[in-house]
């Protein structure tokens, strides 16, 4: 005789598997954000159902048939499971979508309330500093770094530029040894 672990281990898991994120999706479509308990369960039963088309995949034969039966009965237990509501998985995803779920005032006044709401001023004194370094060398191989920093002032529409004095760095130079 043949054994169908593997396949009753997948129909134990089914709900929670797919045919409740399924059902949770088409609530999202449907724009049914609060469905109660025995329509979520009902939807959900009906992704299940469509696990029985996949055997028709399966070849034709005398253990196809037995595995058909064994499915069928197996099936017929998670859906009762489901519909009773002692699937835990069913009933946590059912309780996620609701409290996670939107609430019914319609999207464009919420946009609407969001967008009246007042924000602080920006401050006129407002200073924005930028620090620009340029490295060079000169004519004596010498490494140049020159550093610009410019502060913009908002109130006064003005920028001061300082420029901070050169530094030289003398570039080492390799020495070969043979």
């Amino acid at each position: 005789m043949l054994d169908f672990f593997e396949m009753g281990r997948v129909i134990e898991e089914l709900a929670k598997a797919y045919p409740a994120q399924c059902a949770t999706t088409w609530f999202k479509i449907t724009k049914n954000h609060k469905p109660s308990e025995e329509e979520y369960r009902r939807k959900v039963v009906e992704y299940m159902k469509i696990f029985e088309y996949l055997l028709a995949t399966y070849p034709q034969g005398p253990d196809t048939n037995k595995l058909k039966e064994f499915v069928k009965k197996c099936l017929a237990k998670e859906i009762e499971k489901v519909l009773k509501g002692d699937n835990k998985d069913v009933e946590k995803r059912h309780k996620h979508y609701v409290i996670n779920s939107p609430s019914l005032v319609p999207l464009d006044d919420s946009i609407k309330e969001l967008a009246e709401q007042r924000y602080p001023e920006k401050s006129i004194d407002t200073t924005f500093k930028i620090s620009i370094k340029k490295r060079q060398k000169n004519k004596d191989n010498f490494l140049m770094v020159k550093e610009k920093r410019e502060v913009y002032r908002e109130n006064q529409n003005e920028k001061d530029i300082i420029i901070i004095s050169n530094r030289r760095r003398k570039k080492r130079s390799m020495i070969a040894t043979d």
